[in-house]
Protein backbone atom coordinates (compact mmCIF):
# COMPACT_ATOMS: atom_id res chain seq x y z
CA UNK A 1 0.00 0.00 0.00
CA UNK A 2 2.69 2.78 0.84
CA UNK A 3 4.70 1.35 -2.31
CA UNK A 4 1.58 2.70 -4.21
CA UNK A 5 0.63 5.48 -2.55
CA UNK A 6 4.37 7.10 -3.26
CA UNK A 7 3.71 5.53 -6.67
CA UNK A 8 0.38 7.63 -6.77
CA UNK A 9 2.25 10.87 -5.65
CA UNK A 10 5.08 10.41 -8.01
CA UNK A 11 2.92 9.78 -11.25
CA UNK A 12 0.38 12.64 -10.16
CA UNK A 13 2.87 15.02 -8.91
CA UNK A 14 5.58 15.11 -11.56
CA UNK A 15 3.69 16.15 -14.73
CA UNK A 16 3.04 19.53 -12.34
CA UNK A 17 6.54 20.71 -12.11
CA UNK A 18 7.01 22.92 -14.94
CA UNK A 19 4.07 25.02 -13.30
CA UNK A 20 2.83 28.40 -12.55
CA UNK A 21 3.11 29.43 -8.14
CA UNK A 22 -0.79 28.47 -7.79
CA UNK A 23 -0.08 24.75 -8.69
CA UNK A 24 3.38 24.93 -7.02
CA UNK A 25 1.55 25.32 -4.35
CA UNK A 26 -0.96 22.89 -4.89
CA UNK A 27 1.59 19.73 -5.80
CA UNK A 28 3.95 21.22 -2.71
CA UNK A 29 0.53 21.27 -0.60
CA UNK A 30 -0.16 17.27 -2.38
CA UNK A 31 3.29 16.34 -1.48
CA UNK A 32 3.23 17.08 1.70
CA UNK A 33 -0.27 15.48 2.53
CA UNK A 34 0.68 12.49 0.71
CA UNK A 35 3.57 11.99 2.99
CA UNK A 36 1.51 11.90 5.90
CA UNK A 37 -0.92 9.52 4.95
CA UNK A 38 1.70 7.16 4.21
CA UNK A 39 3.10 7.77 7.06
CA UNK A 40 -0.14 7.32 9.42
CA UNK A 41 -0.86 4.28 7.23
CA UNK A 42 2.02 2.79 8.33
CA UNK A 43 1.63 3.65 11.76
CA UNK A 44 -1.99 2.75 12.34
CA UNK A 45 -2.57 -0.44 9.83
CA UNK A 46 -3.11 -2.62 12.11
CA UNK A 47 -5.24 -0.49 14.31
CA UNK A 48 -7.59 0.93 12.13
CA UNK A 49 -8.21 -2.91 10.34
CA UNK A 50 -9.22 -3.91 14.16
CA UNK A 51 -10.90 -0.59 14.70
CA UNK A 52 -11.54 1.69 11.41
CA UNK A 53 -13.94 3.81 13.86
CA UNK A 54 -10.88 5.07 15.89
CA UNK A 55 -10.27 9.51 14.73
CA UNK A 56 -7.26 8.48 13.36
CA UNK A 57 -8.69 6.34 11.13
CA UNK A 58 -11.51 8.93 10.01
CA UNK A 59 -8.79 11.61 9.58
CA UNK A 60 -6.20 9.64 7.28
CA UNK A 61 -9.66 8.76 5.79
CA UNK A 62 -10.57 12.65 5.12
CA UNK A 63 -6.66 12.83 3.61
CA UNK A 64 -7.12 10.26 1.37
CA UNK A 65 -10.55 12.38 0.17
CA UNK A 66 -8.42 15.36 0.37
CA UNK A 67 -5.97 14.55 -1.22
CA UNK A 68 -8.70 13.53 -4.02
CA UNK A 69 -10.25 16.43 -3.90
CA UNK A 70 -6.91 18.90 -4.59
CA UNK A 71 -6.17 16.21 -7.60
CA UNK A 72 -8.95 16.86 -9.01
CA UNK A 73 -9.28 20.91 -8.53
CA UNK A 74 -5.84 20.95 -10.19
CA UNK A 75 -6.73 19.14 -13.72
CA UNK A 76 -9.35 21.67 -13.56
CA UNK A 77 -7.73 24.56 -13.12
CA UNK A 78 -4.74 23.45 -15.71
CA UNK A 79 -8.00 22.36 -18.40
CA UNK A 80 -6.60 18.71 -18.42
CA UNK A 81 -9.00 16.23 -19.05
CA UNK A 82 -8.93 13.75 -16.18
CA UNK A 83 -8.06 9.98 -16.99
CA UNK A 84 -6.82 6.80 -15.98
CA UNK A 85 -3.53 7.65 -17.29
CA UNK A 86 -1.51 10.96 -16.02
CA UNK A 87 -1.69 14.10 -18.23
CA UNK A 88 1.71 14.26 -20.56
CA UNK A 89 4.70 15.60 -18.44
CA UNK A 90 5.01 17.95 -21.11
CA UNK A 91 2.04 19.34 -20.60
CA UNK A 92 1.39 23.08 -19.69
CA UNK A 93 -0.96 24.53 -17.17
CA UNK A 94 -3.57 26.88 -18.92
CA UNK A 95 -5.31 28.12 -16.00
CA UNK A 96 -9.18 28.38 -15.94
CA UNK A 97 -9.57 31.34 -13.93
CA UNK A 98 -13.12 30.16 -12.51
CA UNK A 99 -11.55 27.28 -11.06
CA UNK A 100 -9.06 29.26 -9.81
CA UNK A 101 -10.98 29.60 -5.76
CA UNK A 102 -11.76 26.00 -6.18
CA UNK A 103 -8.01 25.33 -6.12
CA UNK A 104 -7.65 27.50 -3.74
CA UNK A 105 -9.81 25.73 -1.49
CA UNK A 106 -8.45 22.68 -2.15
CA UNK A 107 -5.02 23.76 -1.38
CA UNK A 108 -6.15 25.11 1.69
CA UNK A 109 -8.09 21.81 2.94
CA UNK A 110 -5.47 19.84 1.91
CA UNK A 111 -3.06 22.06 3.95
CA UNK A 112 -5.43 21.63 7.01
CA UNK A 113 -5.69 17.39 6.88
CA UNK A 114 -1.65 17.36 6.51
CA UNK A 115 -1.43 18.81 9.89
CA UNK A 116 -4.60 17.01 11.48
CA UNK A 117 -2.45 13.71 10.80
CA UNK A 118 0.90 15.04 11.27
CA UNK A 119 -0.17 15.74 14.98
CA UNK A 120 -1.60 12.22 15.14
CA UNK A 121 1.76 10.95 14.34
Amino acid sequence: MKRFMILLTVVIVLPMLGCSPLENQARDTAAALSGSIVAAQSEYQASCTANSSQEICRVINRGVAGENALITAVETYCGWTPTLAPPDPQATCVPVKSAQTALEAAIANAASLTVQIKGAI
